[in-house]
């Protein structure tokens, strides 16, 4: 039973991706939205529990993609889709998340092969855009609707694809053993995000993972400017 664990977890994330897509096509977003973010837990999961159970192997990297793909890709295309972009162009640019999408799983896949996998994720990590293109869609739908939203959706769809392909470096989960500035900080912030999604999940959550998406853009804009100031003195 321990053994299938991993296994167990990936396709109970693949359930709430399928659950989800049932959702959609009810028009009922803000539930299919939730079964995202749970999907993305049990996808943290099943890779830590394989690692400390000693059951990492190659075909649960590969089925692990497969199911990511369908949870965090074809999902949030359809979601967006359906809640914001139903024209001919809104189409392409819903294939286009998932197309990027698919770039991002295969690169971590070659990555994961050749063992060059680094501190942090190259690119942003498919479940976080997901969420952040699912969770855009509840935004919009309980806490802020605006003559925007539409034009809004078109650029977050279009930032989310291109940072998935990006060299731009992301944060994994917080290391709580980590005593330096930088840990520290990321676990406060983890702290405290979970605590306003606890209080108000439908108001915070969608803001929180907007600044977690930011961090990267931050990140490579800090490194640029110090290779830059570098290179002139």
């Amino acid at each position: 039973m321990f053994r299938s664990l991993p296994h167990l977890l990936t396709v109970s994330n693949l359930f709430c991706g399928f659950l989800a897509l049932h959702y959609i096509v009810q028009q009922n977003f803000v539930p299919a939205a939730w079964l995202i973010v749970l999907g993305a837990v049990f996808d943290k999961m099943d890779g830590k529990v394989a690692r400390a159970l000693g059951r990492d192997s190659q075909f649960g990297i590969e089925f692990d993609s497969i199911v990511d793909v369908c949870t965090f890709g074809v999902v949030p295309a359809a979601m967006i889709y359906h809640s914001h972009l139903q024209s001919f162009w809104g189409l392409g640019l819903a294939f286009l998340f998932l197309l990027c999408g698919a770039l991002r799983l295969a690169r971590f896949n070659v990555l994961s092969i050749s063992e060059q996998k680094g501190e942090y994720y190259l690119g942003l990590p498919i479940p976080m855009a997901g969420i952040a293109l699912t969770q855009y869609v509840v935004f919009t739908e309980r806490i802020w609707e605006s003559h925007h939203a539409v034009p809004l959706a078109i650029s977050l769809v279009v930032l989310l694809s291109g940072l998935m392909i990006s060299s731009f470096d992301y944060d994994s989960m917080p290391d709580f053993r980590g005593t330096g500035f930088g840990e520290r900080f990321k676990q406060g912030y983890f702290v405290v995000g979970i605590g306003l999604i606890l209080y108000r999940a439908e108001s915070f959550f969608f803001l929180l993972v907007m600044g977690y998406i930011a961090s990267g853009i931050y990140r490579w804009g800090l490194g640029h400017f110090h290779e830059e100031m570098t290179q002139r003195i």
